[in-house]
């Protein structure tokens, strides 16, 4: 078991601290990557192909060369005499799949639209958008294949050449005698769940410039992404370059949410550019771009085995994912987690999941927030309301009857992963009364008298997070440096980044407790891979669960220091030392005491006579490894790739206008539980995005394709994501199991929401059509869809 002195109670950790450096985005003072600009810096323009399937023939730039301003135009087949493929964030090879070579632009052929294929650089972003438009490619169209099922038909088209099938990677996980349960049953369902494609679209869209310095040959790359030290790693392979001669700096992030994990081709592309023209080289994306990359679209077909009572005992789930064209962002894994993660929080031994990951003809994915889990848990909430459905039972009666309960933790799942604490059941009674569930139900009932279609839709949640897979860069450790001045201050340098969320000031609420410091004393610097140990980023909501550990560990290694010598100069039993307002003094007796600024300057300055016990200087880097994480197999083969579980519950209710199919949310509520809580409103503020996100996700967000394959979904126009008015006011709460397993006791909290608010409302419209004996429901919800199943 770890230490767990830092969970004391703090002047700084539980408080509602205001985000460090929030006064530079609140008056727009804040600087992203695509507010740079260098000397001489030049800019690029990307031809996109319209065709989802077709081999190059020619491509003819004799045009674009004319136009003034332009410096460089790039074809795949010149690129590749420059560069190598870009190496896989997550290789499917390496776990038994299959392995696509991915370039920075096309070389042969295209397989989905939108798909890099020429690029073009100029003294300014209007040049090179002119001069691209007129490079000219002679393309043979080749059928293409768009649904994931359909890939896996024999006379599918091949995505990928070199393959002999569409399946880029398949498997099971299982447990308990499934055909048992099947047989003994007192009931059996089967239903398919079908989730449709949709994206996560930040603020800030991906933006990169390149700087390469002939003299000592280093390659400096601002970047828009979560995981520098990796894309480092990345780019060395792909551009032949030593990876200490490559710097990555991030600056602010305008989101992520898993869109700026590592494996874009432009990150390469822009690089190479640099190098070639010897000039700094920059790229924005547009929103036309950015929504190229998509993510979730999946088909569940299950079969559910229970008794009267509403209790399950036997689950199967026959799943495909259609991750669109091989890419070498992590996204395909999404698809994995999602089969692993199922049943989710509900104790089912009997567990027989099959998943197939299909290549198509449609974008690729790239991580999604929620990393799967979302589909998960939407799978299993619909499960839930449709075996209450067939019994004539409350919603609530039958999640109660099949929560994994609060004595069996730690608690192995059938598909093998160990979850660390919970109390589901508090959870969910805890958003009932918050919402007035029971009150509802009574208001309902009279309503749907007078032709009101009132919906009330419930949610649990299960999200596994800090994840880490074995023989990859993806790792559930992380290190931080904590370092104090001879004035006092304190510099905290770490590996974790921050897209927006506020992580920065979580660690340094850690490293102030610790050290007993004053938080306006520390600095938090992330993202600079010269500066910054070496860290794995952002992702999997895992900042504070090893970030914030890895901090307090530093900062405990330099209070040491700084109480041996406040010891000497107090003549003090350590023992008896408190560390509390940057001031260091007996217990007891503040009046005793030294500053913190006091101390560390006797340290730097008197290391030959009074401070001659302390080594200088005050610097500490650790490394902090939740010991959760299991990557060798057990007697089953399974392994355990998250340290922590959050867990949550969500209670939609919805009115829908038999008229039009509108859906208005007129409640919603939540409760959740990441243990030990840092910092409550960066947690509100994140679960509050989540939950707008799986809003959306239920009810307008989709990437919509023609039938061969082209981009319908090119815009906000298309791409309906909810305003701020489509957002009811969330009611939020709290419930905190500490993670017997973390040094803080904290769980993930950058994942959770997206699954419960997406099958919490989509329950809730299941419910209010209920009277119409509606059952499946095609997704998202859009009035349209839900007009024609009440006509129907």
């Amino acid at each position: 078991m770890p230490d767990r002195a830092a969970q004391r109670p703090g002047r700084y950790v539980g408080s509602p601290v205001r985000i460090i450096k929030g006064d530079l985005f609140v008056t727009g003072r804040a600087r992203f990557v695509a507010d740079l600009s260098l000397p001489g810096m030049l800019h690029v323009a990307i031809l996109r192909t319209p065709h989802a399937h077709a081999r190059i023939r020619s491509i003819d730039a004799a045009a674009a060369v004319q136009v003034p301003g332009v410096v460089s135009v790039l074809t795949g087949e010149d690129a590749r005499q420059h560069i190598e493929q870009i190496p896989h964030r997550v290789d499917p090879s390496v776990y038994g799949g299959k392995h696509a070579d991915i370039h920075c632009l096309a070389v042969g052929k295209v397989i989905y639209a939108g798909q890099p294929v020429a690029a073009v650089v100029a003294s300014s972003r209007e040049e090179a958008g002119a001069a691209v438009a007129l490079v000219r490619v002679d393309y043979e169209p080749l059928p293409a294949v768009l649904d994931g099922e359909a890939a896996l038909r024999p006379d599918a088209p091949r995505v990928v050449d070199a393959w002999d099938d569409n399946v880029m990677h398949s498997g099971r996980f299982s447990g308990g005698d499934v055909e048992q349960s099947f047989r003994d049953a007192e009931q059996v369902l089967q239903a398919s769940i079908r989730i449709h494609r949709y994206s996560t679209q930040p603020i800030e869209t991906r933006a990169y410039v390149a700087v390469f310095n002939r003299f000592d040959d280093v390659l400096t790359l601002y970047a828009t992404t979560q995981n520098p030290h990796q894309l480092r790693h990345m780019l060395a392979g792909a551009l032949r370059l030593p990876e200490n001669r490559i710097r990555i700096i991030v600056p602010n992030l305008g989101g992520a949410f898993g869109l700026k994990m590592i494996g874009h081709p432009e990150e390469s592309l822009v690089c190479l550019l640099a190098m070639l023209t010897g000039h700094p080289v920059k790229w924005v994306e547009d929103r036309e771009d950015c929504l190229v990359i998509g993510g979730r679209e999946q088909v569940h077909h299950v079969g559910v085995a229970f008794k009267r009572d509403g209790r399950i005992v036997g689950l199967r789930d026959r799943m495909v994912a259609n991750v669109g064209a091989p890419y070498s962002t992590p996204g395909w894994g999404m698809a994995n987690l999602t089969a692993v993660t199922i049943p989710c929080g509900y104790d089912i031994q009997n567990v027989d999941i099959q998943y197939t990951i299909a290549v198509t003809n449609k974008g690729p994915w790239t991580a999604s927030r929620g990393y799967g889990k979302e589909a998960s848990n939407l799978v299993m909430e619909r499960v839930m309301d449709l075996v209450a459905r067939r019994l004539d039972m409350d919603p609530v009666e039958v999640r109660l009857r099949n929560l994994i309960p609060s004595t069996a933790f730690p608690y192995k799942t059938a598909t093998g992963l160990e979850i660390d604490s919970g109390d589901y059941e508090a959870v969910l009674k805890q958003v009932m009364e918050r919402i007035d569930y029971h009150g509802w139900r009574e208001r309902q009932q009279q309503l749907r008298h007078e032709g009101r279609l009132i919906g009330i839709g419930v949610a649990c949640e299960l999200t596994p997070e800090g994840g880490s897979l074995p023989r990859s860069l993806v790792a559930g450790y992380d290190t931080t440096t904590v370092r104090v001045d001879p004035s006092g201050k304190v510099i905290v340098l770490t590996g974790v980044t921050n897209p927006g969320g506020g992580n920065d000031t979580g660690i340094a609420q850690v490293v102030a407790d610790e050290l007993g410091v004053d938080i306006d004393e520390i600095r938090v610097i992330q993202g600079d891979t010269d500066l910054c140990p070496y860290g794995f980023g952002n992702y999997s909501g895992r900042s504070l669960i090893v970030g914030g550990g890895s901090a307090a560990l530093a900062a405990r290694d330099v209070r040491a220091k700084m109480a041996t010598m406040a010891g000497v100069l107090l003549q003090v039993d350590l023992d008896d030392l408190l560390f509390e307002r940057s001031r260091i003094h007996p217990r007891g007796s503040p009046e005793r005491g030294l500053t913190f600024k006091d101390v560390a300057y006797t340290i730097y300055t008197r290391a030959y006579d009074v401070a001659s016990m302390v080594e200088p200087p005050l610097e500490a880097t650790r490394t902090y490894k939740p010991p959760h994480i299991r990557h060798t197999p057990d007697e089953r083969g399974k392994l355990n790739p998250y340290p922590t579980y959050s867990n949550g519950a969500y209670i939609a209710v919805v009115e829908i206008d038999p008229q039009t199919g509108r859906i208005s949310i007129l409640r919603f509520a939540a409760v959740h539980d990441c243990g030990v809580i840092v910092n409550p409103p960066l947690v509100e503020g994140q679960l509050s995005g989540a939950i707008a996100m799986g809003i959306g996700a239920a009810l307008g967000e989709e990437l919509q394709y023609a039938a061969d394959g082209g981009r319908l979904t090119t815009s906000f126009k298309e791409y309906l994501m909810p305003r701020a008015a489509d957002i009811p006011d969330i009611e939020l709460g709290h419930h905190s199991t500490p993670s017997p397993y973390t040094l803080l006791g904290t769980k993930g909290g950058g994942e959770a929401g997206v699954g419960g608010a997406t099958a919490s409302v989509v329950n809730a419209v299941a419910d209010a059509l209920a009277p119409y004996g509606v059952e499946t429901l095609e997704l998202p919800l859009r009035p349209p869809v839900l007009w024609r199943a009440i006509r129907s």
